[in-house]
């Protein structure tokens, strides 16, 4: 599971600086008009954390072998999962099975071969939300998230509109099942960011060294917005901090974002067992659409 799911579950302390809102592009106008009848999309939901943040978490109507339920996607986990007992009370596994194969998945008029789904007895499913639909799900296809009109299409490769499929893009990467994606702030670039729709409402997460070099602040002590709660049960405090420089994706400018960093684990990235400078979360990007082409490309695009 991504590092940065638990975050979902924190709140904030003070109010955390969100990306200036601007007008549509002809650009995104084009790609939200190619994306209104495919029937590769689906709705989806934010839900709320339990602080009350609106934006916690992005939730997913998918079918599996025939019943409709809600998954939280979450492109940091790797894998796909059901929470409790949902999958030995619908008889798909028995007690003790850590795993089973799904006969039918679907998302939308999107199938997925027989994937592998994890049974997390430890988590409990509820009305919002019963399980995870992970990055493993998207793989082979091309996954778009629209943020504004709240959709998600998957896609084959050859169904995928030509607004989206032309839209510029960068090289990203599939690294220890995660997706990287290279980004520019200021004169600082690396393409070691995962990309973390379980991260959320959090836009940038870094090593302390790293946050210390994108802020210019010595020091965490006064910065100017601080998340705290809980994570796994422990404590947890998340000082944030402008950029002082513009993030970018290829060319597409997201502005100066809040950048944060834990300080009770200042080398928590460089410690992953791939490069990782950090994670991208969905806030610097949610005025906009969000292309993963995880086919053979691996390519990565923010129409905005």
């Amino acid at each position: 599971m991504s590092q940065l799911i638990a975050f979902i579950a924190v709140a904030a302390v003070s109010t955390m600086p969100m990306p200036t809102v601007t007008g549509p592009s002809a650009a995104l106008n084009r790609a939200t008009r190619s994306l209104d009848t495919k029937s590769q999309c689906v709705p989806f939901k934010w839900i709320a954390n339990d602080k009350g943040s609106a934006r916690g978490a992005i939730t997913v109507p998918v079918a599996v072998n025939g019943r409709s339920l809600q998954m939280q996607l979450d492109t940091g986990a790797d894998v796909i999962s059901l929470y409790g007992h949902l999958a030995e009370q619908s008889h798909w596994s028995k007690t003790g099975i850590e795993t089973f194969k799904a006969a039918r998945f679907r998302i939308a008029d999107t199938g997925l071969d027989r994937p592998t789904i994890y049974v997390n007895s430890d988590m409990e499913a509820d009305a919002d939300v019963q399980g995870t639909l992970g990055l493993p799900a998207l793989l082979g296809k091309v996954a778009v998230l629209d943020y504004p009109q709240k959709r998600f299409c998957l896609f084959a490769e050859a169904d995928v509109p030509a607004a989206i499929a032309e839209a510029p893009s960068v090289r990203a990467m599939l690294r220890n099942s995660k997706l990287y994606v290279p980004l520019s702030i200021g004169t600082f670039t690396s393409d070691a960011f995962v990309f973390d729709t379980g991260s959320s409402e959090l836009p940038l997460n870094v090593d302390l060294a790293t946050w210390r070099t994108l802020t210019n602040r010595v020091t965490t002590e006064g910065a100017p917005t601080n998340y705290q709660g809980s994570a796994w049960g422990k404590p947890l405090f998340i000082p944030g901090a402008p950029s002082t420089g513009l993030v970018s994706v290829g060319k597409a400018t997201l502005g100066r974002v809040t950048i944060f960093t834990n300080p009770a684990q200042p080398t928590g990235f460089a410690d992953w067992p791939v490069q990782t400078v950090g994670v991208l979360g969905n806030a610097p990007v949610w005025d906009g659409i969000v292309v993963l082409d995880l086919t053979a490309k691996v390519r990565f695009a923010i129409i905005h």
